[in-house]
């Protein structure tokens, strides 16, 4: 390899950083073009869901919620709540996109579901269980103004919810 002379090396470090600039815009204006073509979703109708159970004993929790940093690190609690196995929404994403990590405990063997704002599914246990994490290899995210909802299948009995999410 040929050794550059003072002027030559300024001269390719000058193109490099023009090139290096060239491409760093043209991949902002790339992202604000695909990001500016989507049209929001239209709001989905309102559903009249029975309020959820606020948890009333921390203590029954407690289990579900020592999981946390192995579960969810860096995550925050963002919902702690008990249903009977209806559709609960346990997050909203008021202000901005947020991903989060659920934990769930049942009194009988159940199929536990997150249930996106679409009425989709987008994670499940898929076998029966007691209890589990939804979103097991991962966080499950969503966009803001979406919400993200636990569903049981199965005669659950009671069902106890904890949502962790970025802050």
């Amino acid at each position: 390899m040929e050794r550059l002379t003072p002027s030559q090396a300024v001269r390719r470090r000058r193109r490099l950083a023009r090139e290096a600039a060239a491409f760093a815009l043209l991949a902002c204006a790339c992202g604000m073009a695909v990001r500016g073509t989507t049209s929001p979703r239209p709001a989905p109708a309102p559903q009249a869901l029975p309020p959820p159970q606020p948890a009333a004993d921390n203590g029954a929790f407690a289990t579900l919620e020592a999981r946390g940093p192995s579960i969810a690190p860096g995550m925050r609690v963002m919902a702690r709540l008990e249903s009977r196995g209806e559709k609960t929404e346990l997050v909203r994403a008021e202000q901005h996109d947020t991903c989060v990590r659920v934990a769930f405990q049942a009194a009988a063997p159940v199929v536990a579901k997150l249930i996106d704002g679409t009425n989709g599914a987008v994670a499940t246990t898929g076998a029966s269980a007691v209890e589990g994490v939804l979103g097991e290899k991962g966080p499950v995210c969503i966009r803001k103004g979406d919400t993200l909802s636990g569903m049981v299948e199965g005669d659950a009995g009671a069902v106890r919810w904890v949502a962790w999410g970025t802050p």
